[in-house]
């Protein structure tokens, strides 16, 4: 306990702007409204990568990729901005030092965003000119994208788990200072379970618009339907018992709340994961069926709650992982100076954000389809 003091920085002396419910509530809100683009940029990115590099591309969904990467990718780093300042609101305290603590490995998230977001549009736009290099610039930013979703899963897990702060910063590496937590036994399945949730992701909204092409009488739709299909279910597949392991490389307390030792944890647990089974069946029904559509939309939606339902598992996961390796750390304490003009300001933007993105998308339906893409 002593050490703990000792490692844990003083508190903020600014009080929070508004509740801590509402802080929560906002940040849990937010992740869900970033997870959505960011699932379709990482999962499209890998679906691109492993084309090139098989040979085996589907071209409908190549192009229904390279249609929508250079939004979503814009959309990836905009709608992740809110959940990350109020994570660093609530949660500054471990998140300022986990950060500080890889170092250079945090640094370099910038730079592999950009020049990730550069080959993006290198690959989209200038393909040709690319010649026999497009497969490896995509490969590249694939990469990239990939290690900027590493380095966050290595901070999201050394700040629940800060008696790792001083083995990181003095013991393991102390004149490099790229100090990645690869020691964490959750870390890796923790990743495996973001990408292959992407990639199911990106998978399942290519058979959505397919079977809405299918239904405008565009035989392509087919194509992407069964594609975006099989990515989807393969992923899904794998990710069971990459979940499996997820769950069980953490501290026996946590995995046996989610198994039976909190009755809302295992819940919330249980039926994400009866949900995404669900979606999983109506999925692989929707390869088979004349009429995708009912069953692609209903795998949607069921997705969609997983989505909500697993995103609520991890905030949980780690406030009993705070709670277990930073007990001096309690929110309760944090004194609270409530400024109701600014929250009310941000929700009203955030929605008036929402409806002007929305129609953004609207609007590019018609671009796409004048230039011959399906976007």
């Amino acid at each position: 306990m002593e050490r703990m003091a000792s490692i844990l920085p003083a508190p903020e002396p600014i009080p929070l702007p508004a509740p801590v419910w509402l802080l929560q509530a906002l940040l849990f809100i937010t992740f869900v409204l970033h997870i959505i683009p960011m699932n379709m940029t990482l999962g499209g990115l890998v679906i691109l990568a492993h084309g090139e590099m098989s040979g085996r591309m589907s071209e409908p969904l190549r192009r229904w990729i390279t249609g929508y990467l250079p939004v979503t990718v814009a959309f990836t780093v905009t709608t992740g901005v809110a959940p990350l300042l109020f994570l660093q609101v609530l949660y500054g305290q471990l998140f300022f030092p986990a950060a500080v603590v890889i170092a250079w490995a945090w640094f370099a998230v910038v730079i592999a965003l950009l020049l990730g977001y550069y080959g993006v549009y290198a690959y989209v736009l200038a393909s040709e000119r690319l010649g026999r290099w497009k497969g490896w610039v995509i490969i590249g930013s694939t990469l990239l994208f990939l290690y900027v979703a590493f380095a966050f899963n290595n901070v999201i897990t050394l700040m629940s788990t800060p008696f790792r702060w001083w083995e990181l910063w003095q013991e393991r590496n102390p004149s490099i200072h790229f100090n990645l937590n690869i020691w964490e036994p959750t870390l890796f399945p923790r990743f495996g379970h973001f990408v292959l949730g992407a990639i199911a992701v990106a998978g399942l909204i290519a058979a959505l618009y397919g079977s809405i092409l299918l239904r405008k009488g565009e035989a392509t739709g087919r194509d992407l339907v069964m594609k975006g299909a099989t990515w989807f279910v393969g992923a899904t597949i794998v990710n069971y018992f990459v979940g499996v392991a997820f769950l069980f490389t953490h501290e026996q307390p946590v995995w046996q709340a989610f198994i039976g030792g909190d009755i809302f944890a295992t819940v919330l647990l249980w039926g994400g994961v009866v949900l995404s089974v669900v979606a999983l069946i109506s999925a692989i029904l929707s390869r088979r069926a004349e009429r995708p559509f009912p069953f692609v939309v209903f795998a949607a939606v069921m997705t969609l709650l997983t989505i909500v339902t697993m995103a609520g598992v991890k905030f949980m996961v780690r406030s009993m992982l705070i709670a277990r390796h930073a007990p001096l750390f309690n929110l309760k304490d944090v004194p609270v100076q409530p400024q109701w003009g600014i929250i009310v300001l941000f929700v009203v933007l955030l929605l008036v954000g929402l409806g002007i993105v929305t129609w953004m998308l609207v609007q590019l339906q018609p671009s796409y389809a004048e230039k011959g893409q399906t976007a």
